[in-house]
């Protein structure tokens, strides 16, 4: 009984590094979240607070990764909206892409453009993938910052757009999934992961989950397996 509260508390602290949840007024505070830490900056149109709880996760290398926020009440979108990632490009570098796969309001599947990777700071440090923004464009980013700063998955970055979903309103629910590319990591721990929970019996889900870039459930199974065998040897003693 004791092995498997163990194991269970390090499974619950394991998926709570991956992904995080915050309550907040209005925009999050970012003087705390670590580099590669994915977020929605999420703003009503006077730019008033409101409450909300974000879900905020860590971006690790290449995958598939979700963020959300929940409002307290039901909020209308302001001008400025955005996926941002801490740090993103001092840690992943300029060339790396964000692009946004799906986004659902209040539950529902929303019809987004194309959307492209930028600096949210013009500086190189910070990485935004704008959500609806009135006071950008590939042709603006790309003249104030260089067309470095400005890239895209498919590599035409000027047919894209900092307005890829319509501007809504009584949103309560705001989830948005998005896939990282171009990182140089990923793919390496992916395949480690797979070999290593092979013989594991959740070994084809794990691996299924490792693919999305939530490391995590696949450092649960790992922690299991290993579990289970010093449960195995302890029997024999």
């Amino acid at each position: 009984m004791k092995l498997k509260k163990i194991v269970a508390a390090i499974a619950a602290a394991a998926v709570a590094v991956s992904t995080m949840a915050v309550t907040a007024f209005a925009g999050q505070d970012t003087s705390g979240m670590a580099d590669g830490t994915a977020y929605l900056n999420i703003n009503l149109a006077d730019w008033s607070e409101f409450e909300a709880t974000y879900t905020n996760v860590e971006v690790t290398g290449d995958g598939t990764y979700t963020v959300a926020m929940s409002a307290a009440n039901a909020i209308d979108l302001g001008q400025f909206n955005a996926l941002e990632i801490v740090n993103g490009e001092t840690k992943f570098g300029r060339t790396y892409t964000v692009t946004v796969d799906s986004v659902k309001i209040n539950g529902v599947e929303s019809k987004i453009a194309e959307g492209y990777t930028c600096s949210a700071d013009g500086v190189a440090v910070h990485t935004r993938v704008n959500l609806y923004n009135e006071w950008n464009s590939p042709n603006e980013d790309v003249a104030n910052d260089g067309a470095v700063d400005c890239r895209a998955a498919d590599g035409d970055v000027m047919s894209k757009s900092a307005q890829i979903i319509d501007m809504a309103t009584g949103v309560t629910d705001f989830e948005v999934t998005f896939t990282v590319a171009g990182t140089g990591a990923g793919a390496a721990e992916t395949t480690e992961t797979a070999e290593t929970t092979e013989t594991a019996p959740e070994a084809d889900s794990t691996t299924d989950v490792a693919n999305t870039g939530n490391v995590a459930v696949a450092s649960i199974a790992c922690v299991m397996a290993l579990a289970g065998a010093a449960a195995v040897a302890t029997k024999r003693k």
